[in-house]
C-alpha cells in the first residue's frame, strides 16, 4: 500500500507538494491556504515589480510610509498603527513586549498563538467554543472564565478555522468589561472579507483593545508578508520600540500601499467570494458533510462518521495534487474536520469530484 504522505501542519506548501508529486506548482490546487480566489491585483503586482530596483537600498526602517497610508485609508491616528511583515510577526511581538501574567485563548485558534505565548513564557488557559452551538461566543461565559491573573484575552474575528463572525458590539462590550484587568487582542486577519464585523472604527475608544490585520489573505500576497496592528498609541509605541528594524522589504512596502488603493478589487471580491462560498458549501453538503456557516473565504466542514478521517482524506487528496487543511491540530476539533478555502469555480468542482471519488471508494457516504 502506498504510504500516506501528510501535508504540512499549516496551510500552503505548494512548493513542497509540487516537488514531492512531480508537478508544476501551478498544477497544485491549494485549498489549504485561505487566499482570495481573485489572486493578486495587477496594480499590486506592478507596484512590487517597480520597487525591485530600489531594493539596492535599505527599506524604510519603520515602514513609516505604509503607516501613513493605512492611517489615511482607514481614518486612523498614525500613532495607533504599527506595520509589520504579516500579522504573525505581531502575534509574537505582543506577548514578548507586553508580558501579561497569564493569557486566555479562545479556541479553536491559529496554532501560532500558543507558540508565541510559550516562547514569551506566558502561561495560558483556553476557552473552547462548541461546534454544536455553531461556535457562538457567549460573552458572559467568557468573562466568567477570566481568572484574576488573566491579563490578555486573545481571539480571532472571524474565527479560524471555523469562520464564524462575532458582532462588533459584543466585542466592544468585552473590551469595556475587561478594561481594568486585561487587554483584548482581536485577530482580524480575515476581516476584509466581512468588514462590517471589524472594530477598526472603534479601536480608538478603548485603551485595552488591539487589532491584528493582515494584507496577505485578502490581497493574495502571502509571499510578500504585510500587515499591521492598531491599538492605543502608548502601547503601540512600546511595541514599535522593541521590534526588529527593516522587517518589511521594499517590494512588500510598495505592494502593501498599492493594496489600499485597490477599490475595484474590493468591490469584485465582495461580490464573487460570497457566491463561490455558497457554491462550495452546497456541494460539500451534497456529499454528506456538515458545513458550518462562515463569513470569510474558507469553510469548516465535518466529515460523516462513516467517511475516512480528515488526515486520511487530506493525504488522499494530496496524492492527487489537491491540498486541504485537516483540523485535528486545532483543539478542541478532532480528525473529523476539514478547512477548505474558497477557490475559483473550476477548482472547486475538481475538489468536489475528488472528494466524491474518495467517499465512493470508502463505501461510507453518498458520492
Amino acid at each position: 500500500m502506498t504510504p500516506i504522505v501528510l501535508p504540512p501542519a499549516h496551510g500552503g506548501g505548494v512548493a513542497r507538494a509540487a516537488r514531492e508529486l512531480g508537478l508544476a506548482p501551478e498544477a497544485v490546487l491549494d485549498f489549504s491556504a485561505s487566499i482570495n480566489p481573485l489572486g493578486m491585483p495587477q496594480a499590486v503586482l506592478a507596484a512590487a515589480r517597480d520597487a525591485l530596483p530600489r531594493a539596492v537600498h535599505y527599506p524604510e526602517i519603520d515602514a513609516a510610509t505604509l503607516r501613513e497610508a493605512v492611517a489615511v485609508h482607514h481614518g486612523l491616528d498614525p500613532a495607533a498603527i504599527l506595520p509589520a511583515a504579516g500579522s504573525t510577526e505581531l502575534i509574537y511581538l505582543l506577548p514578548r513586549v507586553l508580558r501579561p501574567r497569564r493569557a486566555l485563548l479562545v479556541r479553536p485558534a491559529f496554532s501560532e498563538y500558543t507558540r508565541s505565548l510559550e516562547q514569551a513564557g506566558v502561561p495560558w488557559e483556553c476557552f473552547d467554543l462548541d461546534p454544536e452551538r455553531g461556535f457562538r461566543l457567549d460573552p458572559g461565559a467568557l468573562l466568567s472564565a477570566v481568572g484574576s491573573e488573566i491579563e490578555l484575552v486573545l481571539l480571532a474575528n472571524p474565527g479560524n478555522p471555523n469562520g464564524s463572525a462575532i458582532p462588533p458590539d459584543l466585542l466592544e462590550e468585552l473590551a469595556f468589561a475587561l478594561r481594568e484587568q486585561a487587554l483584548l487582542v482581536v485577530d482580524e486577519a480575515f476581516a476584509d472579507f466581512c468588514p462590517e464585523h471589524s472594530l477598526l472604527d472603534r479601536v480608538g475608544y478603548h485603551h485595552n483593545l488591539y487589532l491584528l490585520r493582515s494584507l496577505t489573505k485578502y490581497y493574495a500576497i502571502p509571499g510578500l508578508r504585510a500587515g499591521f496592528l492598531v491599538g492605543p498609541p502608548m502601547g503601540v509605541a512600546r511595541l514599535a520600540a522593541a521590534r526588529e528594524p527593516w522587517t518589511l522589504s521594499t517590494p512588500a512596502l510598495a505592494a502593501a500601499s498599492a493594496c489600499l488603493a485597490a477599490d475595484d478589487f474590493r468591490r469584485e471580491s465582495a461580490l464573487l467570494v460570497p457566491q463561490l462560498r455558497r457554491e462550495l458549501a452546497a456541494a460539500l453538503t451534497g456529499l454528506g458533510l456538515r458545513v458550518f456557516p462562515g463569513a470569510a473565504n474558507y469553510l469548516l466542514a465535518r466529515l460523516d462518521p462513516a467517511a475516512p478521517g480528515a488526515a486520511e482524506v487530506a493525504a488522499r487528496l494530496y496524492r492527487r495534487g489537491i491540498l486541504v487543511r485537516a483540523c485535528g491540530n486545532f483543539p478542541p476539533l478532532d480528525d473529523r474536520y476539514l478547512r477548505l478555502a474558497v477557490r475559483p469555480r473550476q477548482e472547486q468542482q475538481r475538489l468536489v469530484a475528488a472528494l466524491a471519488d474518495i467517499f465512493a471508494a470508502s463505501g461510507g457516504i453518498r458520492a
